[in-house]
């Protein structure tokens, strides 16, 4: 499929207007309107609906954008690293669940550029979905993360469990936190079930968080408690800045190692993950 084609279809998608696409990528509008047919009769399938004041995407069209999205992406990658490639000794992409990069950051950078200083290295913060999605589809070779979905063609190792614990701003029982001063921060499918069999008196939070950073800055400035990753808040607690509330349960986090089972590079993969051992010879690898 013509990449110049996909990039002009999501131009227009995302401008509305033939001509003005026409403008932007400096060709005709002839040009447009024939790189969209060329994408329609592939396909076979009309892409837009044309209208007195522009186009919009039809159903089809909006289910081929994300693909077509992935795969501007994805030629992107691999026109840099074929460039790279002629002067590095290669180049490997890594990803980080965002919640969790500090574990593993800089340490494991720092290893793999001491045994491979002639390497490019990539990097890449997103959450579990797309991380796996990404190293599914090739654009990175290989991801740190939770609850990765089992896709066919992937190989998943546990890496670590970091447990949550619930610190509080101020010192705490379990009998203190209510649902009042309770943050629950979403951890996540496998944590919700954990949280509502151990805790299901911290259900009805008046405070609901979909990032731990967040979490963690209200209670060093405000009054609450939540439950947050150990290695996150152990400079804080030993500080005095925040207080473990002791009579409270420890909750599970895994963190998992993602990588293709039949990698393009398996030489570059093996590298990444013998830094990793390097870094932290007590991981699950």
């Amino acid at each position: 499929m013509n990449i110049d084609a996909v990039r002009t279809f999501l131009e227009l998608s995302r401008i509305g207007n033939f001509s003005r696409v026409a403008e932007q990528m400096h060709v005709t509008q002839s040009t447009v309107s024939a790189r969209i047919k060329v994408l329609e009769d592939s396909l076979d399938c009309r892409l837009f609906e044309r209208g007195p004041t522009g186009v919009t995407l039809t159903a089809a069209g909006l289910q081929f954008h994300r693909y077509a999205a992935s795969m501007l992406q994805l030629w992107q990658q691999g026109r840099s690293e074929v460039r790279q490639s002629s002067v590095h000794d290669g180049s490997i992409g890594i990803g980080v669940h965002i919640t969790i990069w500090r574990n593993f950051m800089p340490g494991w950078l720092v290893s793999m550029r001491q045994a491979n200083p002639g390497f490019t290295l990539r990097v890449e913060a997103d959450y579990s979905e797309r991380l796996t999605e990404y190293v599914r589809q090739g654009a990175l070779d290989l991801a740190i993360t939770h609850m990765p979905r089992a896709l066919p063609g992937l190989r998943i190792d546990e890496l670590s469990v970091d447990p949550l614990v619930l610190v509080s701003s101020i010192p705490r029982n379990l009998s203190d936190c209510d649902n009042q001063n309770y943050l629950h921060v979403d951890w996540s499918y496998g944590y919700r079930e954990e949280h509502l069999d151990k805790l299901p008196q911290l259900q009805m939070s008046r405070f609901n968080i979909g990032y731990g950073e967040i979490a963690l800055q209200y209670l060093l400035e405000g009054d609450g408690c939540a439950y947050l990753p150990s290695l996150m808040v152990a400079e804080h607690l030993t500080e005095g800045r925040l207080h473990r509330v002791a009579d409270a349960p420890e909750l599970s986090r895994p963190c998992y190692l993602v990588r293709q089972i039949e990698a393009v590079h398996p030489e570059r993969v093996d590298m990444a993950v013998q830094a990793l051992k390097r870094m932290n010879p007590k991981l699950g690898i």
